[in-house]
């Protein structure tokens, strides 16, 4: 009887921790569509809040780069006849394969946490003139401010060092 009891107050506990953090989630994206300028809008709906730690933030910022360093090489070249467009195209796909190259070494390294958390990343939807629409945000782990993921810039992983 007293094992059935603290297993419903662990679920219940659970069930309230997720709750609070959905309400929290729910807060901040208000602010991101107010970020976004998406205003008049009806039913928000929280789906899923994902933590992101150290490991899967560096696979997803690597995987950005993947996405891009593939956008730039076709942009490459397709500017075979704009010698310096193909210049300046050239000298971002070199900084994208070396910053993707510092995210694949540190995931190659196993420094980084695998538990833990780095960042929320939420997902949900919202209606605006009739029709919903979806939406996913970064939230970091204060759970009291976005996070825009630029990998040129705000390296979290690098933090600590500075």
């Amino acid at each position: 009887m007293l094992m059935l009891a603290v297993a419903l107050c662990l679920s219940g506990c659970q069930k309230m921790q997720q709750n609070k953090l959905n309400r929290q989630m729910k807060k901040m994206a208000k602010v991101y569509l107010e970020k976004e300028e998406v205003r008049d809008y009806k039913k928000l709906t929280i789906r899923c809040v994902d933590t992101i730690t150290e490991f899967s933030y560096a696979k997803l910022t690597s995987e950005l780069l993947g996405n891009m360093e593939g956008m730039y090489e076709q942009m490459y070249w397709d500017e075979s006849n704009d010698t310096s467009k193909r210049e300046v195209v050239g000298l971002y796909l070199n900084e994208i394969r070396r910053t993707r190259a510092d995210f694949e070494d540190l995931i190659d390294n196993g420094d980084l946490l695998t538990e833990g958390v780095l960042l929320y990343m939420v997902s949900g939807s919202f209606v605006k003139d009739g029709k919903e629409q979806d939406m996913t945000f970064l939230v970091n782990a204060d759970k009291k401010s976005l996070h825009t993921l630029d990998p040129f810039g705000d390296n979290l992983l690098y933090k600590d060092e500075e």
